[in-house]
């Protein structure tokens, strides 16, 4: 089982949007790019997807991407262990978010599947 937000478990989320046919349907047509940033250990991740096609890639915390959250491990388990989804971990604080947030709530539905497969994807904290 790997470890949640490694290089291991963001490989092991890769694979399974792209074999997810809800994902691949709602991602048709679609692009944009996603940076995960745990703050507190200096890891990030990005994100792209490009009609259908999704790819994770180990950033430099900061790193460019249209839509960011920043957060603490523990901010990221308590996401992953649906204790709090991301659209309230943002509201309380516990996310900083960065982008347009119009364009987010336009693509509410992508993103709730993107934590919906995080969370199912298996894991150790």
């Amino acid at each position: 089982m790997a470890k949640y937000m490694s290089d291991e478990y963001v490989s092991h989320v890769q694979v399974a949007l792209t074999q997810d046919p809800k994902w691949a349907e709602t991602t048709r047509n679609f692009k944009t790019s996603i940076a995960f940033n745990v703050t507190d250990l200096g890891q990030s991740y990005v994100m792209s997807v490009e009609n259908g096609a999704t790819t994770f890639q180990k950033a430099a915390p900061g790193a460019a991407a249209e839509f960011s959250f920043d957060g603490t491990y523990d901010s990221w388990v308590k996401v992953a262990k649906g204790e709090l989804d991301m659209q309230s971990a943002v509201l309380k604080g516990q996310l900083k978010f960065r982008g347009s947030l119009t364009k987010i709530l336009m693509y509410k539905d992508r993103f709730i599947r993107v934590a919906e497969i995080m969370r199912d994807v298996p894991k150790e904290f």
